[in-house]
């Protein structure tokens, strides 16, 4: 038996041949083991380095990943209503029927329905709000009948002499087709000239001045029979809050179909001959575009299916702009700017949003209303006879003019008469010892301790967030 097992066993140190093929095997195993393990090593590093870069990214901005979080939350758990689409970006017809009213809280009517001239005088102390007009409409119609010159007004259906019975209300009684907003705060001698021009070529037609804590020209309404409003000082260009209510305020006192909002740089060249056609209208500024979803948004939730088209929002809504007085008082009402999150618009576009020309443009869109450019106001800017291309037509009503107009702005140019120095006054002692020339700084605790009530303001208060309070930090 020994020497059998001597002659079959292999030479001290080798192997059978038959085991040689699983020894390469297990090489090549281990290979294989060795590779996957380096993959997954590459997977598990790959991973920590896109959850370190996302953390970095969510702690820079975490205040827009709350948000997020918060609309994917309500998404899937809350009510629909309630849902926000964060903005993305801002670049520099139709009519809603009857938009549907709040659901919540009844609007506020209009505090302005007569404002005299001498509503705040140099010992004024602030007063409580004027007593407010009935509400306005819930649905409004044109005028049934139109005068010469564009201007209008509407008859209410009377009741039956005979029987005593009251027929259905008809159009609501508007006083003229078009009243006058100018926005001043000095410029004297380019608002006279302004509301001359505007008694020359509408005589019918009502016109309001409001001062922004500026000059206060309550001569000048006594003597040319216009409305004047001297309000605080809020910088109200750059803050939504008062340039809303002051608007709101203008169109309850002139009682109009349109409100046509001006600026001391404008023109008025005749009578109006290309007439509305929407809910708002200004020049045009082609190729301007904002980001739609959030205001889509808010306007669905009131006219559902409402789309904002890009033509309308090439509407520039500055100095020379119409605007239909049913919509102004919806849209820009105090609940109405309230329920738009401004500081969400701010957040993740920049301060600019604030600006007026920014702000009306989403106010009216997120009650459904849809703007378009207007054939009758034309942008100057670097000749004196050929209006900006595409901007409208040089025989234009009402023209507004650009830093490169040639000379300077016209009727900054003009010099006040001697004659007409009475019809304006300087700015009160209180107003001019704030100074309110600031962006991002508006605060109505602070405007009503000022000035002693929040006559020319939403009387709903509004916070800046932090992330706008860290972002522009003493504008």
């Amino acid at each position: 038996h020994v020497s059998a097992l001597l002659q079959t066993a292999p030479p001290h140190g080798r192997r059978p041949a038959s085991s040689r093929p699983h020894a390469a095997a297990r090489r090549e195993g281990g290979a294989m083991s060795t590779r996957r393990q380096r993959k997954l090593q590459t997977l598990t590093c790959f991973f920590w380095l896109v959850s370190a870069i996302s953390c970095a990214v969510l702690l820079m901005h975490r205040s827009t990943a709350l948000r997020v979080l918060q609309a994917g939350y309500q998404l899937a758990y809350g009510p629909q209503e309630e849902k926000l689409v964060p903005l993305s970006d801002i670049q520099d017809g139709l009519e809603p029927s009857n938009p549907a009213p709040f659901k919540t809280k009844k609007p506020r009517a209009g505090n302005a329905d007569v404002v005299p001239a001498n509503a705040f005088s140099e010992d004024s102390k602030g007063s409580a709000r004027p007593p407010p007009p009935s509400p306005p409409p819930a649905e409004v119609s044109p005028p049934a009948s139109a005068a010469a010159g564009g201007e209008a007004e509407g008859t209410a259906a009377p009741g039956d002499a005979a029987g005593g019975a009251v027929k259905a209300p008809g159009p609501p009684k508007y006083v003229a087709k078009y009243g006058f907003y100018i926005h001043a705060y000095n410029m004297p001698a380019a608002v006279i000239h302004q509301v001359r021009q505007l008694k020359k070529f509408f005589p019918r037609s009502p016109v309001y001045i409001m001062s922004d804590g500026g000059v206060r020209f309550d001569g000048l309404c006594k003597a040319e029979n216009c409305t004047f409003m001297l309000c605080p000082p809020a910088n109200d260009r750059w803050h939504p809050w008062p340039w809303f209510r002051r608007m709101y305020d203008a169109a309850v006192s002139l009682n109009t179909e349109f409100l046509i909002m001006l600026e001391p740089d404008n023109t008025i060249h005749g009578p109006i001959t290309r007439h509305p056609t929407h809910d708002a209208g200004g020049l045009r500024v082609p190729r301007r575009r904002f980001n739609r979803e959030y205001a889509e948004k808010l306007a669905q939730e009131v006219k559902p299916g409402f789309k904002w088209k890009e033509e309308s929002m090439e509407a520039g809504l500055c100095g020379g702009s119409y605007y239909r007085t049913a919509a102004v008082l919806d849209a820009f009402s105090d609940e109405s700017i309230a329920r738009i999150d401004w500081n969400l618009l701010g957040e993740v576009c920049t301060k600019e949003v604030y600006s007026s020309d920014f702000a009306m443009p989403f106010a009216l869109t997120a009650r459904g209303y849809e703007m378009w450019p207007w054939e009758d106001a034309a942008q100057m800017e670097t000749s004196t006879t050929k209006p900006k291309a595409g901007s409208g037509p040089a025989d234009a009503a009402i023209k507004h003019y650009g830093g490169a107009y040639p000379g300077g702005k016209p009727t900054y140019n003009l010099r006040v008469e001697p004659a007409d120095e009475k019809l304006f006054k300087d700015p009160l002692s209180k107003h001019k010892q704030f100074n309110t020339n600031c962006q991002v700084c508006y605060n109505l605790k602070t405007y009503t301790e000022r000035f002693g009530s929040d006559q020319c303001t939403n009387h709903l208060p509004f916070k800046y967030s932090k992330v706008m309070k860290q972002r522009y930090p003493g504008r």
